[in-house]
């Protein structure tokens, strides 16, 4: 019966998508529509029809929790129709010209500030590396320092500031090949944009970035042109299958690189790939972590562990925050450090809950069915506002973009610390160009 209802799931959810209105080609419906295909229809019907196996080893109390809640399926459904419910409960597409939005800016002086972004930006990649001994120590950490396994110093702060480069390449891609304009300045600055991302993606070993950043350039494109260009969307999809399946691997070699040469890096890439096929991760199991962490939150709240309720929003503007600067204490046990601890029962990687698992952590049953209501509910102001915002300057599909891949890749993550903290560039961004450009908002009567 369970795969029963995940195959019915899965069959809603598309159908949901290929059906419904859209203004963009792929917006942040799409993307969140994508996320919970993946984490809460495919994942668990591919564990029920693969056993445990599937599960990383990441996760090694996973089979523990999986398929021994006997209302997951039921719940997980059920949240599917309340966002559904909250996405519907304004009614979407009759009313969104109800916000007016006028830019006045100069692109000269986007011309001239654009270097000194990118001199910021990469002074404070300057001072995250030096924080922390160097390039070649900070690859070697990585994925110390992104488990949480160590704890960043007095001025990891500044990595908050890296999403800036996420809107520069955006804006100057958007500017130089979707526009057209002619300025070579453009160019470079795209060419320096791609230099931080890899830079980024390798010292903090995150092969999810490095798609992301990739992604959203097809993703601009497409909903410029509306057009989805399906002869660049399969090579985009084998490019993502590709730093799925080999990207761990290489990240955990570039040191070696490095420090002992290009044959040492070939032997440690071939050990790490050897060691992964005997462990038998495959793609599926990268997607399997929200549905374990749904059960694993359902059978442990209210017995063994008191409900969150929503005080990890709380926590995330507190994590924002240049901690050791100001001596603020980090909160007690974040909600990814708990969900680690209940599925690994040791902080060496990190076991994110999902969306659904962050609301169960907070309010149970309940909390996931009111949670996924409420979220939808914000899905449908942020998409009439976006709308508005794209007709009156085409130039904030930059944004739109981020935000909409903040919001879907909730559904994977579940995290508000992270979507916070990814999110805290962006506001400081918007804030400056209300200020420094005269955003105006009215109402229309």
């Amino acid at each position: 019966m369970a795969l029963f209802i995940y195959f019915l799931l899965g069959a809603i959810v598309i159908t949901y998508e290929v059906v419904r209105k859209k203004y963009f080609k792929i917006d942040l419906i799409t993307i969140f529509n994508v996320f919970f295909f993946l984490s809460y229809a495919f994942a668990p019907a591919a564990l029920i029809i693969g056993g445990s196996d599937l599960i990383l080893d990441d996760m090694p109390y996973g089979s523990k929790y999986f398929g021994h809640y006997a209302f997951t399926p039921y719940l997980v459904f059920l949240s599917y129709l309340m966002f559904l419910a909250g996405f519907h409960t304004l009614k979407f597409g009759e009313n969104t010209h109800d916000w007016k939005f006028k830019f006045w800016w100069d692109e000269r002086t986007i011309l001239f500030i654009l270097p000194f972004a990118y001199l910021l930006l990469f002074f404070f990649l300057f001072i995250y590396i030096n924080e922390i001994g160097g390039l070649m120590k900070t690859i070697e950490l990585a994925q110390a320092y992104r488990s949480g396994a160590l704890e960043y110093n007095k001025f990891g702060f500044v990595m908050k500031f890296f999403p800036l480069n996420t809107i520069l390449l955006y804006y100057v891609f958007y500017k130089y090949f979707l526009e057209k304009n002619p300025n070579k300045l453009l160019l470079g600055y795209f060419l320096l944009s791609l230099l931080f991302v890899v830079l980024l993606t390798v010292i903090q070993n995150s092969r999810g970035f490095l798609i992301f950043q990739l992604a959203g350039i097809y993703v601009l494109t497409a909903n410029y042109h509306k057009n989805l260009f399906l002869k660049y969307l399969i090579p985009t999809l084998i490019s993502a299958f590709i730093v799925i399946k080999y990207g761990k691997a290489f990240f955990n070699a570039i040191q070696f690189l490095f420090t002992d040469g290009f044959d040492a890096f070939i032997n440690a890439f071939t050990d790490r790939l050897d060691i992964n096929s005997q462990q038998g991760n495959s793609i599926i199991s990268y997607f399997t972590h929200p549905i374990i962490s749904l059960e694993a939150s359902l059978i442990r709240t209210g017995t063994d562990i008191d409900l969150r309720y929503f005080r990890d929003i709380k926590n995330a503007f507190l994590m924002i925050l240049p901690n050791e600067l100001l001596g603020i204490k980090e909160p007690k046990m974040p909600i990814m450090v708990q969900n680690t601890l209940i599925l690994l029962g040791q902080p060496v990687h990190i076991v994110l809950p999902g969306i659904l698992g962050y609301f169960s952590y907070a309010g149970h049953a309940i909390g996931v069915l009111l949670g996924s209501y409420l979220y939808g509910l914000i899905g449908v102001i942020l998409m009439r506002l976006s709308i508005n915002m794209y007709r009156s300057s085409p130039a904030s599909i930059v944004y739109i973009f981020v935000f909409s891949l903040s919001y879907g890749h909730f559904v994977f993550r579940g995290v508000p610390a992270q979507v916070l903290s990814d999110a805290f560039m962006y506001i400081v961004i918007l804030v400056f160009l209300l200020f420094a450009f005269r955003l105006k908002i009215t109402k229309v009567n």
